[in-house]
């Protein structure tokens, strides 16, 4: 059975945790999802730390456990459809040094990790109106997290099939476009065609 695997990522309060559960809904009987690394680790006591070294061993933690997880689940599961909640390539947004010292770090390639997910949605960072706080795992400010979200927009850059789905008038339209841009991957759509159809 063909899956095609999906990373849901973007800056803090994009909109990415109420997509997936949306999904699960939507797609219950379909859909495979591959929860966030971070959470698990930070939630369970991994120490959160800003300095250089603590922020490779936490990056680290979290690509190693991120691919374990997508390897068990994309293997054990028979839904046609793995979301992943965030991806590897997220790390970039918070590693200290250039990417290239990342990518020996983990013996891999940008390339390499491309080839992981056919495709990529990005949820941007809500308006400061609309900024959440009220995730317990979340310590950006609005500003820190615009700042995430461009570099992780960086990070992603050049994916043949990354969709940006940008600022809405409101919460319920992004998240109506984001799951009709689901439903357009599930039907084979192109990436060009899907961005098209977002700018028209």
């Amino acid at each position: 059975m063909k899956q095609v695997k999906i990373v849901i990522t973007g800056g803090p309060s994009g909109g990415k945790t109420t997509l997936i559960e949306a999904l699960k809904k939507e797609l219950g009987q379909k859909c495979a999802v591959v929860p966030e690394a971070a959470s698990i680790l930070y939630r369970g006591g991994f120490p959160r730390t800003k300095d250089p070294q603590g922020l490779i061993n936490a990056q680290r933690a979290i690509y190693f456990v991120q691919k374990e997880l997508e390897d068990m689940i994309c293997k054990t599961s028979q839904k046609s459809l793995i979301v992943c909640d965030r991806g590897s390539i997220d790390a970039l947004a918070y590693w200290p040094f250039a990417s290239e010292n990342f990518f020996k770090s983990i013996d891999s390639s940008k390339q390499t990790e491309f080839d992981r997910y056919d495709w990529v949605l990005h949820l941007d960072t809500a308006d400061v109106d609309y900024y959440d706080l009220s995730n317990p795992i979340r310590t950006e400010t609005f500003d820190e997290a615009e700042i995430l979200n461009s570099k992780i927009m960086e990070a992603w850059n050049g994916h043949a099939r990354r969709v940006v789905i940008g600022h809405n008038k409101d919460f319920l339209s992004k998240m109506t476009t984001a799951l009709s841009v689901i439903n357009a991957i599930m039907a084979h759509k192109s990436a060009n065609d899907i961005n098209k159809e977002l700018l028209a």
